[in-house]
């Protein structure tokens, strides 16, 4: 198996011209419909916001193929499903032909493809779909110079499937006997290439948009074309709340949040909670959704929805003070990159009062604020810095070093009162030292699962 950077030697344009016969590229797409398309992004962006998102990503890859179609000389079909072909022509232009997939899984759907383009005098083909953000026309080029001297090109996707695969010749087996839509599907396809004895390449991998927290590339300046699909109201504040049963903690939070008005809107991203946590949110909350589990695709999810021009990410058992927003809107307004609150804890205990003390002192010096001390910035900020890590911990110590490389990160003088249920669970000194071991450990470069697997008390 080979892999294949996007700045490999390409064939000249003149070679392309004249191959361009044998090259068919295949857009699988759909025409957007509410409440039939991105149905995954529905309970978060509402059904014609995610209908608006696939037409925004259908248009962008169509527009991408035709271009290298134009290039390279290659033919160019969009296969689709729903609609019809006058509707999907008047969509997406006339440069292109329109064929109607046929079959009743995505796996015959590809084989029928495949077979139509090589039974018509193709010798290499390329199908990709239209959740891929960031498919560019280089990576059309390799795909297609790869097939020259290999059977199969995969592009693998960051959720386990593929935005591109490329054939030599047809290899119907190659569809056949997939979990489609599943984590599986790209290593179960190089599984069966590897056993038809086919020579693969593998292209960089890529982020398809099938989730909230996957709309965050979309939100970035650099990604201007895309900005008629949120809103960004000026002076409101976002407050993003991630929850996993939070019931006996929650009202409270929401409730030192205030009432709801044009200049605060509370989004809480719940993991599957078992107890009242979503009834709860939902009485309060601007909006209230279930997504995927992990505090930092949660606060990405919430984040990409919402519309303030400052993002607030609050921890469910901490209590803002009162006058919050005018303290967020004047640091704001001033030349730091982000805030945070003091950090005060929920206990009567002499020895959380030196906590709080090194906490605050950390934060100030430092400048590095932990998480549950209500860290804020402004959303352009975090949109540019592409959000959380993907991380199972320690996603709030790394944002906030990148934040600090950025600028200045005030702590403000009120203080945010989060709960003692740690520190009570587990004793002031263990769990203190436990927070500067997982911080060590972090640095020392020791993997995030094992950080948290030590953090959680579980046996790595």
């Amino acid at each position: 198996m080979q892999e294949v950077s996007l700045f490999s030697a390409a064939k000249s344009h003149g070679d392309s011209v004249s191959l361009a016969a044998k090259e068919h590229l295949l857009v699988f797409a759909r025409m957007p419909e509410p409440g039939n398309t991105k149905t995954r992004l529905i309970p978060a962006c509402g059904a014609d916001a995610a209908a608006a998102i696939s037409m925004f990503l259908t248009q962008k890859t169509i527009r991408t193929a035709n271009r290298f179609a134009a290039s390279r000389g290659c033919k160019v079909t969009i296969h689709f499903s729903g609609g019809d072909t006058r509707s999907m022509r008047e969509a997406f232009g006339a440069e292109s032909d329109y064929v109607v997939q046929l079959g009743s899984s995505l796996g015959s759907r590809l084989e029928h493809a495949t077979e139509r383009s090589f039974s018509t005098g193709a010798s290499r083909v390329v199908v990709i779909g239209t959740d891929c953000l960031e498919l560019e026309e280089e990576d059309l080029e390799v795909a297609f110079d790869a097939l020259h001297t290999n059977e199969v090109v995969l592009g693998p996707a960051t959720d386990g499937g593929y935005y591109l695969i490329g054939l030599k010749h047809f290899q119907p087996l190659i569809f056949q006997h997939i979990d489609w839509g599943s984590e599986f599907v790209f290593a179960q396809t190089k599984a069966i290439a590897q056993q038809c004895s086919s020579s693969i390449v593998e292209l960089r991998p890529l982020a398809d948009v099938d989730h909230p927290e996957d709309l965050l590339p979309l939100r970035r300046k650099d990604h201007r074309d895309s900005s008629g699909l949120f809103n960004t109201v000026p002076g409101r504040l976002s407050v993003i709340i991630p929850t996993l049963n939070e019931a006996s903690c929650l009202r409270e939070c929401m409730a030192a949040l205030g009432p709801l008005d044009d200049t605060l809107e509370i989004i809480v991203v719940d993991a599957g909670s078992l107890d009242e946590t979503v009834a709860i949110a939902k009485e309060c909350a601007t909006k209230t959704f279930i997504g995927n589990a992990g505090r930092a695709v949660q606060l990405n999810a919430g984040a990409a929805i919402a519309s303030g021009e400052h993002l607030l990410f609050l921890h469910a058992d901490s209590i803002l003070p009162a006058g919050y927003r005018e303290s967020i809107r004047q640091c704001m307004s001033g030349n730091s990159i982000a805030g945070a609150f003091r950090l005060g804890i929920a206990s009567s205990s002499p020895g959380l009062r030196i906590v709080e003390w090194g906490t605050n002192v950390r934060s100030r010096v430092l400048q590095l604020p932990y998480g549950d001390q209500g860290v804020f910035m402004r959303t352009s900020t975090f949109f540019d810095m592409g959000g959380y890590r993907k991380m199972p911990i320690m996603e709030d110590y790394e944002l906030v070093e990148r934040l600090r490389r950025r600028g200045r990160i005030q702590l403000l003088n009120q203080t945010i009162s989060t709960s003692g249920r740690r520190w009570k669970k587990n004793g002031i000194v263990r769990t203190t030292f436990l927070n500067q071991l997982c911080i060590a450990a972090y640095k020392l470069g020791v993997s995030k699962n094992t950080i948290s697997k030590l953090y959680n008390g579980k046996r790595a």
